[in-house]
């Protein structure tokens, strides 16, 4: 009788760890099913995340870059979209300012940006920059217009009717719009008079950069030849290709002129050919050239230089993002008008101010959007 006691106890011990035993597997297999489902939900949820894609035509930490973008990003969710909710984004820094500024350097970042949208697939290309819209976006349309993916563009300084795919400014016509980028001189010649009522002439002044290029001739154009009551005489409009001859025309107009006007200053050549860095640039303008600087940017104040009124990039890139908005909604790009959105902003620098002495009258103060207390290394 003992010995089948024994027996059925061993029996009951058995089966009730079979038991345990199974209930762990279960549960471990229930664990990995259940990882298994979240999983392949995540990847369900992320199918569902509309993409964009943002190539840019300058290089990663240059202020224009990051304030476009973040106003972009601001636009989608103003307009309901939420990124990493609702899309996904991803960046491409084609850096043609400085490293890669060749024809033929170009076209192969051009190239590698192609073939991150074929690899990406996105919703959205958004271009930033005129190098971007001409190698990438009409490059792409041109070859592929089959496909109808569609283009927005940024800070545009070129007139986009050149290319064959912008039909107009007023119904662009194919899978390309967006807006332009064109410098408020008459804004900032006037609050320039209006803080110095005796001060009359102004020279201008930038690198001979293809982008540069294109804003002198627009500048000769739009203002020079139709502005008939300029606040300021313009007295030269320059451009130099090294920063030997951006030094000596920086002394030549010490007398000649009242404000120094600053255009562009990231591709200036030293004597050994390669480009000289731009707080090298701003350093030495700012040590050796005692009229107010006048810029054009926002991120010219805060590079150092006096007063900037100048095309917003924050305010800009929000409204791109309402109009990536609409076209992600179904809207059609090519009946979107390419407009100049006029968002503007003043900045002053106001170490720089000290420098030259400058008090700015509070009324004027209290009309920045932004004042930069210290004058510091260029973000890049």
């Amino acid at each position: 009788m003992k010995k089948t006691q024994k027996r059925i106890y061993h029996v009951a011990i058995v089966m009730m760890l079979s038991l345990v035993l199974s209930y762990f597997v279960g549960c471990e297999r229930a664990e990995e099913v259940s990882f298994v489902s979240k999983k392949e939900e995540a990847k369900r949820v992320d199918s569902k995340l509309k993409k964009i894609l943002i190539i840019h035509s300058y290089h990663e930490g240059l202020g224009w870059n990051e304030d476009t973008e973040r106003g972009v990003v601001e636009g989608l969710r103003m307009s309901g979209y939420v990124l990493d909710k609702d899309y996904q984004m991803k960046k491409f820094y084609m850096d043609t300012k400085i490293t890669y500024v060749t024809p033929k350097q170009i076209k192969e970042r051009a190239d590698k940006a192609i073939r991150l949208i074929e690899e990406f697939e996105p919703d959205l290309v958004i271009v930033n920059d005129d190098n971007a819209l001409k190698y990438v976006a009409v490059t792409y349309v041109m070859e592929n217009p089959q496909r109808k993916l569609p283009f927005l563009f940024i800070g545009i300084n070129c007139d986009p009717t050149i290319y064959e795919p912008v039909e107009s400014l007023e119904e662009p016509g194919h899978s390309i719009t967006g807006t332009l980028e064109r410098f408020p001189y008459y804004q900032s010649f006037s609050l320039a008079k209006r803080m110095f009522p005796d001060k009359k002439r102004v020279f201008l002044i930038g690198d001979t950069s293809p982008s540069t290029d294109f804003v002198v001739r627009d500048f000769k154009e739009k203002y020079l030849e139709t502005v008939k009551d300029s606040p300021l005489e313009v007295v030269a409009v320059i451009q130099v290709g090294t920063f030997k001859e951006w030094k000596e025309k920086i002394k030549e107009y010490q007398d000649k002129a009242d404000f120094l006007g600053v255009l562009t200053y990231y591709q200036l050549r030293g004597e050994s050919e390669e480009f000289v860095h731009a707080w090298e640039v701003i350093s030495w303008t700012i040590n050796h050239n005692r009229l107010p600087e006048l810029g054009f940017l926002l991120f010219h104040s805060e590079d150092g230089f006096w007063m900037s009124v100048g095309v917003s990039p924050l305010k800009t890139g929000r409204y791109v993002g309402k109009v990536a908005s609409d076209i992600m909604d179904g809207k059609d790009p090519g009946a979107i008008p390419i407009v100049d959105p006029r968002c503007v902003d003043i900045a002053f620098n106001l170490e720089r101010s000290n420098m030259l002495g400058i008090k700015i009258p509070v009324d004027i103060l209290n009309m920045a959007t932004v004042t930069y207390k210290e004058i510091k290394r260029p973000r890049f």
